[in-house]
């Protein structure tokens, strides 16, 4: 074989593994994965590559969906197991690449949206953490940089015997807000074994009763009846006072 021959052998076998990136969906036309880079893709027209594009930094392309679409989304949902490499990161001010959601490093109930590199701080909702896993303000459970104890501050007494059969998780009142509590988790499948605290709260017109372990009308729990200010109970709903 000519050198001539052995290089157009060559180039023919670079074009044949590129131009398989292009797949069978849609007759070979459209966006189709870069085979190692999660961020990068091609754009085929009938089987064959004719461009390669990079998405925003901070988002990576979703293989999965219509070829005709161009699919560069939030990372938080995509397998980039098997495309593992990304382009360099384009960092300012707070945010680490331009696009994406990121831990807040001084407060774990917090998360800083960036959207073609301006920073937007927001918190999630009283009792909760941002797990950057998924995107998600979630349980403190699920978020180990933001342990629920030292988050709520409580740590879940051992329950007994009773408060596990009227109510299988534990709930406790909350020190200074009627309306919240406290519902004890199994951290295990064994009900009997450590427990670990979420905040929850009862629904407006209402406060959380201990003794119950329910929640209920103000009237009914001592220390609770003007939680909701000058009210009063008509027909099980709360109004305002005339008085």
């Amino acid at each position: 074989m000519n050198r001539f021959h052995l290089i157009s052998l060559i180039v023919a076998i670079a074009i044949e593994q590129v131009a398989s990136q292009c797949g069978g969906a849609n007759g070979g036309t459209g966006y189709f994965a870069h085979e190692s880079q999660c961020d990068r893709y091609y754009v085929c027209e009938n089987g064959r590559v004719v461009n390669e594009g990079l998405c925003d930094d901070g988002l990576v392309f979703n293989e999965y969906g219509n070829p005709s679409r161009l699919r560069c989304e939030l990372p938080f949902s995509i397998d980039c197991s098997n495309r593992p490499n990304l382009q360099p990161p384009k960092p300012t001010g707070e945010c680490p690449r331009q696009n994406g959601m990121f831990p807040d490093p001084r407060d774990c109930t917090k998360f800083i949206e960036c959207g073609n590199g301006e920073a937007h701080v927001k918190s999630c909702a009283s009792g909760l953490a941002y797990n950057k896993a998924n995107g998600n303000c979630d349980w403190p459970e699920n978020t180990p940089e933001c342990p629920a104890e030292a988050l709520l501050g409580f740590t879940c007494p051992q329950p007994t015997q009773r408060e596990l059969q009227l109510f299988g998780n534990p709930r406790y009142a909350h020190p200074t807000d009627c309306k919240m509590l406290y519902a004890c988790i199994p951290v295990t499948s064994d009900p009997a074994g450590p427990r670990t605290p979420r905040l929850l709260g009862c629904e407006e017109g209402y406060v959380f009763n201990g003794e119950t372990g329910s929640c209920d009308s103000p009237k009914n729990v001592r220390g609770c009846e003007n939680y909701y200010g000058n009210t009063i109970e008509v027909n099980n709903r709360l109004i305002a006072s005339s008085s």
